[in-house]
């Protein structure tokens, strides 16, 4: 009954989700394959909250609605939007995968789990994986094992056991000046159920969420992050980082269109 209730694709709709996004359906159901996957997810369909912060009304996360927002109608999303869909995709296109709750800790306190990633396995290895986390991004399948670092280009990923049942994420970065690992997520290793997400999908729906009145957009790129946090525009390109402010919602407009090909009113 749990993996009856995973999220599934149809091959039409994963034949269209990867013309999206500019793939092919694998020839084989392999790791090279999904890190091909995910590092082309996060730099073609951003995370971003554009709906909620535009309407304040509860984003719908049954797979019909955003398959619609985000494959047909050219959009992103956030986690759980971003990461059911892409378990829809996994699934129907063949690998064995399902939903696992995270909590986030880079707040203090524990919270409940307000964010969901996929795992996938292949050959009895067990693989992290996520595109809708809207932060730092791990651009590949991690694996799910104490020891073993998951490299990339931005920096390494790797696992602690917190407690029965659940690991630690931790990052760390390969620019200077940041030492220190950072504790991402706590991470269930036991399958969810679609259903399970509802109560933290409309706790992030509702006023005093992060996501309820401030606009967050990203994906990635060769250089890193690019992102509009509130009126806040972030750019990285081969020449650097820039920051500057958003002046006008004529701007605003502007930048989704050029930077993430989003075209809505706002």
């Amino acid at each position: 009954m749990l993996e009856e209730s995973f999220e599934w694709l149809n091959k039409e709709q994963c034949t269209a989700y990867l013309k999206r996004l500019g793939l092919s359906w694998p020839q084989n159901l392999s790791l090279e394959f999904l890190d091909h996957l995910i590092r082309t997810h996060l730099e073609k369909i951003p995370f971003e909250n554009l709906d909620l912060v535009r309407t304040h009304e509860l984003i719908p996360t049954d797979l019909e609605s955003i398959y619609n927002k985000i494959v047909p109608g050219n959009r992103g999303g956030y986690c759980f939007e971003l990461n059911a869909l892409l378990l829809g995709l996994l699934r129907g296109i063949g690998f064995q995968a399902y939903p696992a709750a995270c909590r986030v800790l880079r707040r203090p306190g524990l919270r409940m789990p307000t964010h969901r990633a996929s795992v996938v396995c292949i050959d009895h290895k067990k693989y992290f994986c996520d595109v809708g986390y809207g932060g730092i991004a791990c651009t590949r399948a991690a694996r799910m094992e104490i020891g073993a670092v998951t490299e990339t280009e931005f920096g390494s990923f790797y696992f602690e056991r917190e407690c029965f049942g659940w690991l630690n994420f931790w990052y760390q970065a390969k620019k200077e000046g940041q030492q220190e690992p950072i504790k991402i997520f706590m991470v269930s290793e036991i399958p969810s159920a679609p259903v399970d997400f509802a109560p933290a999908n409309e706790a992030m729906c509702r006023e005093g969420s992060m996501f309820y009145d401030k606009m967050i957009v990203q994906k990635i790129t060769p250089y890193g992050p690019v992102s509009i946090d509130g009126n806040q525009f972030t750019f990285r390109g081969k020449n650097g980082k820039t920051v500057s402010e958003i002046a006008s919602a004529q701007e605003l407009q502007d930048i989704l269109k050029r930077e993430f090909q989003i075209e809505i009113p706002i």
